[in-house]
């Protein structure tokens, strides 16, 4: 073989291998995007999914039988203990906390006259939580913070995937036996969004970083806590309150 022939014959296959790599480079950019856009539609479908689930009516939760009037405590402003609960309705551990052991600690507590019951929003986790922080505060207008806030945790499907957006906020508003208008001129209006994220910021300038996360007679307590928990708590911070 000639030495141009062999010249040839070399740039010929570097071609054929530059070739290869080209077509290698390409069909990993198509599966990366093919698998991206997959990945962005099942998102979308998950989102649009949860949007059109109606909304799951509360259990029947007992209601604080001292609550306060368009507000979000039970209990006497002057109880001699007073209990702070920071929470997050997105929070996976603060629905369980709800469902399983917050009716609970008002059958135990709430009664008694001794015990101050307050529920914070941190909404920490993203825009739904804000949201539905504001959509609790809208219930208040109608005295109807703990029928919302039991309709909330009720609902709770993933962590900013749609559960809690504007429009199924209205539908568990309804579930909950809200009036739908005066509620939804309330959460379109943005009447507490700034209320909402104020309490974020207040929350974390007082320290908490999880939720939820309980305030005793001012002594932090994170975690989860149900009734035989807060009465060891009580007998600690509060050793002359007898329940």
């Amino acid at each position: 073989m000639s030495k141009r022939r062999e010249l040839i014959e070399r740039r010929r296959e570097q071609e054929r291998k530059q070739t290869l790599v080209i077509l290698g480079v390409i069909i990993v950019i198509a599966v990366v995007v093919l698998g991206g856009a997959i990945i962005i539609s099942s998102r979308n479908g998950g989102s649009a999914a949860t949007a059109a689930q109606a909304a799951v009516v509360p259990p029947d939760h007992p209601l604080p039988p001292n609550a306060e009037p368009n507000g979000r405590a039970w209990g006497p402003a002057d109880a001699p203990i007073k209990v702070e609960e920071y929470l997050d309705y997105q929070c996976p551990a603060c629905g369980a906390y709800n469902r399983s052991f917050e009716a609970g600690v008002i059958q135990a507590f709430a009664a008694s006259g001794k015990v101050r019951y307050e529920v914070h929003s941190i909404s920490f986790i993203g825009q739904e939580s804000l949201d539905a922080a504001a959509a609790a505060l809208c219930a208040t207008d109608q005295n109807k913070f703990w029928q919302m806030h039991n309709a909330l945790f009720a609902n709770q499907n993933g962590e900013n995937e749609g559960a809690f957006n504007k429009d199924r906020l209205k539908q568990i508003a309804a579930a909950a036996g809200l009036d739908t208008a005066q509620f939804n001129t309330c959460l379109d209006s943005g009447k507490y969004a700034a209320q909402a994220l104020q309490e974020r910021t207040d929350s974390e300038n007082r320290g908490v970083n999880q939720t939820p996360t309980f305030f005793i007679n001012g002594k932090m307590y994170p975690g989860t806590l149900n009734a035989d928990d807060f009465k060891k708590i009580f007998a600690q911070v509060a050793p002359n309150v007898k329940f």
